[in-house]
């Protein structure tokens, strides 16, 4: 009985070669940092809150958008959190409130640009 010889995907490349292009990021973490506030990803942001609080219900975690996309925010806080991601406190540059008093967004800041609720500048 003959081996059934399978066809080579990739015949140029050894098994152990992974292309990879080295992931660059194009913004730094640090207080008073720029950004600008994008289009949310769905209907409501997924990454920005407007409290720390991450078990609250859908109808309190809503921002309205259109008063808050365009808006130029800087970095007022880094939080390290227990499972190695960061979360962000930002202040309008201008310091006015987003909306309704809310003078304060906490931004898990590696999603956010992912998704581009949050853009460098």
């Amino acid at each position: 009985m003959k081996k059934k010889e399978y066809p080579v995907i990739f015949p140029n490349r050894k098994p152990d070669e992974t292309p990879s292009k080295p992931y660059h990021k194009s913004y730094e973490v640090k207080l008073g940092a720029p950004f600008k506030i994008g289009e949310p990803a769905n209907k409501s942001y997924l990454y920005l809150y407007d409290s720390l609080k991450e078990n609250t219900s859908d109808v309190e975690l809503i921002i309205p958008s259109h008063k808050i996309i365009n808006q130029t925010v800087v970095i007022i806080g880094i939080l390290e959190l227990t499972n190695a991601d960061q979360k962000v406190i930002l202040e309008r540059k201008d310091k006015n409130d987003f909306y309704r008093g809310q003078s304060r967004l906490y931004v898990n800041i590696e999603q956010a640009i992912i998704a581009k609720e949050l853009i460098p500048l």
